[in-house]
């Protein structure tokens, strides 16, 4: 049970709150909910997180884009309890996340386009379990176990709650250039610092059988959880676009790996214990998390003036990101990839419409699931609308929705059946000086 509990320790806090690949993430502007075929576009200063190289595409001058996001999440999970096995009990978190903001600037100049930006790559949110999770009285359980060396030894919640937080924000600058008419270039570089925090209580009841084999309460224990973990590091962007022929455009992105190493803060782990030396709960513990590469790109092509149809693909190579058995990544995890299309149409010279569609595979499956970390596939549908007020203003309104295929555990995640819903919409505006 000693061994037992150290994997859960360490296995079931370490994943991300909300991502689009593992901790990846790819809404970084209104614009891309209006059309998430972000990969190929030519317009919008958001082009240095989709297509930097595309940035030699805008008008002359200095160009700057922000927006806010707003995500409605209800994540639950459906668990068969380990004392009463003729019953489900359902753990759910409705925490929204109300400010996940995006900034961009550009200067275009000649064949040449400067900028920097500041978004928020990954993370960007939290869980608020109210009543807890399945595997709090788990791991109660192997604790008391382990320290009274008796496997009959079983722990009841009678109260409880966890919130964890994940957010990592990014600085990038880089130049892009244009070569000629058909072919332009980008290289860049991003520097990521993250922070992951996890808050949480529990109230047991401990049971022990008696003489006659029926449990029955023999104490109560009470734990505090109050840990933040941090992290920082570095990545490169290059970026082609081509237009071979009129109207068709071809785009392609890379992304390296940022390596990431988070250091743990603990103000209180209520849980920690000299049998447990493994513990990532553990103040000063150092473990490898890191962001994967990522090769990006789209074909797109004008129909008209006022119809382009796009098509989008992101290949995470989340295998490669896997650095040994305890870097927080669980090694069942399989690169994961997003296949999408969007159009954009020109109802009016001043009114521009979007729709789009996104599948995305994440690569996890049941041996990935835990309750801190089911990164379920789903079907992304965003529109929206960008209305120009003025020459040199625009506004944007966009949302969407993110469909998700049910997960269910195995292993001590066996009896839990996962579920997510996702709701988003933003606001954002963008202004040029010409």
């Amino acid at each position: 049970m000693k061994i037992l509990y150290i994997v859960l320790l360490i296995a079931v806090f370490t994943g991300s709150v909300i991502g689009g690949n593992i901790d990846y993430l790819t809404n970084r502007s209104v614009n891309y909910f209006r059309n998430f075929a972000r990969n190929v576009a030519t317009e919008g200063a958001d082009l240095v997180s989709y297509n930097p190289a595309g940035l030699v595409f805008l008008e002359e001058g200095f160009h700057i884009s922000f927006g806010n996001e707003f995500l409605l999440k209800d994540y639950t999970i459906d668990a068969v309890p380990f004392w009463d096995t003729t019953s489900v009990e359902t753990y759910q978190s409705t925490e929204p996340t109300l400010f996940y903001p995006d900034f961009y600037a550009v200067f275009r100049t000649c064949d040449w386009a400067v900028f920097g930006a500041f978004t928020v790559p990954a993370g960007g949110g939290a869980l608020d379990y109210k009543d807890g999770v399945y595997v709090m009285p788990l791991l109660e359980t192997g604790y008391q176990q382990a320290i009274n060396m008796d496997p009959y030894y079983f722990a009841l919640m009678t109260d409880g709650n966890i919130e964890v937080s994940s957010r990592y924000l990014a600085g990038t600058v880089g130049v892009s250039y244009a070569f000629n008419d058909i072919f332009s270039f980008s290289l860049a570089g991003r520097y990521i610092t993250a922070k992951k925090t996890y808050d949480g209580m529990a109230d047991f009841v401990i049971m022990y059988p008696d003489s006659t084999g029926t449990p029955v309460p023999v104490g109560t224990s009470s734990r505090v959880l109050d840990v933040e973990k941090t992290a920082d590091g570095f990545s490169g962007i290059i970026s082609v676009d081509v237009v071979p022929v009129e109207n068709l455009n071809l785009a392609l992105r890379y992304e390296t790996r940022t390596n990431l190493e988070f250091e743990t803060n603990t103000a209180e782990n209520d849980w920690a214990a000299a049998a447990l030396p493994d513990s990532s709960f553990l103040e000063g513990y150092k473990q490898r998390r890191d962001l994967p590469a990522i090769i990006a790109g789209g074909i797109s092509y004008r129909f008209s003036p006022e119809f382009l149809l796009s098509t989008t693909f992101n290949y995470y190579m989340v295998e490669d990101a896997d650095e040994g058995e305890f870097d927080g990544l669980d090694d069942d995890y399989k690169n994961g990839l997003d296949i999408g299309i969007g159009i954009d149409y020109q109802f009016t010279p001043k009114l521009l419409g979007g729709l789009a569609y996104l599948r995305s595979d994440l690569g996890g499956s049941e041996d990935t699931y835990s309750d801190f970390e089911y990164n379920l596939d789903c079907h992304c549908i965003g529109g929206g609308l960008r209305y120009a007020v003025t020459e040199n203003m625009a506004l944007s309104l966009a949302g969407g929705r993110n469909i998700y295929d049910e997960g269910k555990g195995s292993g001590i995640f066996e009896d839990c059946t996962y579920n997510k819903s996702v709701w988003y919409f933003g606001l954002g505006a963008e202004i040029s000086f010409k």
